[in-house]
């Protein structure tokens, strides 16, 4: 039976705090959004992956069974390989959040997200209550509203939020609605179409975990002139959108949507 080194329970027990936070921030997620919400099964899911490996290193510890070293390596290559790339994303991401948009751009696309029957949320209203702030500052700027209508909405995201926009004052003869897309990399293919100039300065609209993201996008669908407007994330439901968004970069690269 192999001795139980101080070195090895250290790192079996690290493999339990890593499946419980994870378990923990599920349960807050699931209460706090519903076991619907975007994304949060990954949290199960890596409580799940992290017990799994707290077992094996138990059961390994017990004598019970054995993993090959070459094993040990793979998985330690693999983990090591997985959390660089993991850090350099978010590093991508964080850099995103920090952005400051430029004056007098030419148009503004503000990203659509879900809708409630007919009725914004939370996330929404802060991408469309930044973009208010911008009109208002810079009158001769277009606004684009990008999104189409998805399950449990009643109405395309994009009239949702041009109503939106017109309630606060904006006037409608500025908002030009793409109500097609479906998602970002949508967006961005068909909001490009409104306009007339890929060089023209466009400020992107959206929560700041998902600038970086967003202007990888547009910048793949034509736009070479681009500026980040990020709005407030969720609090609760940030580490989540963090980690989401990484995965949907290494998705994007991976379907060649960059």
């Amino acid at each position: 039976m192999e001795k139980v080194t101080e070195n090895s329970s250290f790192m079996y027990t690290i493999w339990l705090v890593l499946a419980l936070i994870c378990l923990g921030y599920y349960i807050v997620c699931a209460t706090y959004a519903g076991v619907g919400s975007s994304f949060i099964f990954i949290w199960l899911m890596g409580a799940v992956f992290f017990g799994l490996i707290f077992a094996v290193r138990v059961l390994e510890i017990k004598g019970i069974i054995h993993v090959a070293k070459v094993l040990r390596i793979c998985f330690i290559v693999i983990m090591a390989a997985g959390v660089s790339l993991f850090i350099f994303i978010e590093v991508l991401i964080i850099k995103g959040m920090t952005a400051k948009p430029k004056d007098n751009c030419d148009y503004i696309i503000v990203l659509g997200c879900q809708i409630r029957g007919d009725h914004i949320t939370r996330s929404l209203k802060n991408r469309l209550d930044v973009a208010v702030s911008y009109a208002i500052d810079n009158p001769d700027t277009t606004i684009i509203v990008s999104g189409g209508r998805g399950k449990g909405e009643n109405t395309t995201e994009a009239f949702a939020m041009y109503n939106y926009l017109v309630s606060k004052g904006i006037d409608g003869s500025r908002i030009i609605q793409e109500d097609n897309s479906t998602d970002t990399s949508e967006n961005m293919k068909y909001s490009v179409q409104y306009i007339e100039n890929t060089d023209s300065l466009v400020g992107i609209a959206t929560n700041n975990f998902h600038i970086a993201r967003s202007r990888l996008l547009a910048r793949h669908a034509g736009l070479n002139n681009t500026c980040g407007m990020p709005a407030e994330s969720d609090h609760i439901l940030f580490i989540n959108y963090m980690v989401r968004e990484a995965i949907g970069i290494v998705k994007d690269f991976v379907f060649g949507n960059f």
